[in-house]
């Protein structure tokens, strides 16, 4: 295929007898749904390219009236479909794709957010499934959304003194300080301490997914601090979306069934 836009798969649904719906995120038009028609009878015009954990080349074709697009052709330009036989490394793809797909806007393209999420794939490929890597690519779709939560200083007011008394408040924007922190209310307030704060910034600043996965087994860090930043992040997640995602439910039955975090 000559021609076609790299991007990866975020979701695929049945449609009608031999249709897909396939969700992309493209360099060059951002988050598009998209008509493979015949996808579910044959393969061959699309080369394994419409499954989670593959970078593929994408040939689109504009309908001329409706949202949707239609995918004539795809083939695979790198894969990481060798992770499959691993449950969790499947779930965190799964939850970075459904990310994508619920928190930044159709047709808006961002090129970095493939190099986000391959990086996810390379770091899993690489040493299996991360909670420092996981977190890092968190806060990297955060703040490409224009949601990055304020961790350094208090969100409403801008005070840097967040020792004591500071909670985590994801409809405000991130840590508020004591003072402010009386008036945030809510089901996804929740304090935070300095120990939090301290692994929170440190994934912010590891740079890549897998810089942040030293943080994983830094003696430093307590597990209390690990679960305190997920909850933190998750809560900012869930109230953007404005829903839970189903790709973390899992990950938390998995948690809860005593498989890898």
């Amino acid at each position: 295929m000559s021609e076609g836009e790299l991007g990866v798969v975020l979701k695929t649904t049945p449609l009608r007898e031999s249709d897909l719906l396939v969700t992309l995120y493209t360099e060059t038009h951002g988050r598009v749904a998209t008509v493979a028609r015949g996808a579910r009878k044959s393969q061959r015009r699309f080369a394994g390219a419409l499954q989670l954990l593959v970078l593929g080349r994408y040939q689109l074709g504009r309908k001329p009236c409706g949202d949707l697009w239609s995918l004539d052709a795809a083939e695979v330009e790198r894969e990481f479909t060798q992770l499959a036989s691993d449950v969790i490394a499947v779930a965190h793809a799964s939850y970075i794709a459904e990310l994508v797909g619920a928190l930044l806007p159709p047709e808006a393209p961002d090129p970095h957010v493939l190099d986000v999420i391959v990086a996810l794939w390379e770091t899993l490929a690489e040493a299996g499934p991360s909670p420092g890597a996981l977190r890092a690519v968190e806060l990297e779709l955060l703040d490409i959304a224009g949601h990055r939560p304020g961790l350094e200083a208090c969100a409403a007011c801008g005070a840097t003194d967040l020792e004591r008394g500071a909670v985590f408040d994801p409809t405000r924007g991130g840590v508020m300080c004591r003072r402010c922190a009386a008036t945030s209310r809510g089901p996804g307030v929740r304090p935070i301490d300095s120990g939090t704060l301290q692994y929170l910034r440190a994934i912010a600043a590891a740079g890549s997914p897998a810089a942040a996965r030293a943080l994983d087994t830094d003696p430093a860090i307590v597990a209390a601090d690990r679960t305190a930043g997920r909850e933190a992040l998750v809560a900012m997640v869930t109230n953007l979306v404005g829903k839970p995602l189903k790709s973390l439910e899992y990950i938390a039955k998995l948690g809860a069934a005593g498989r890898r975090p």
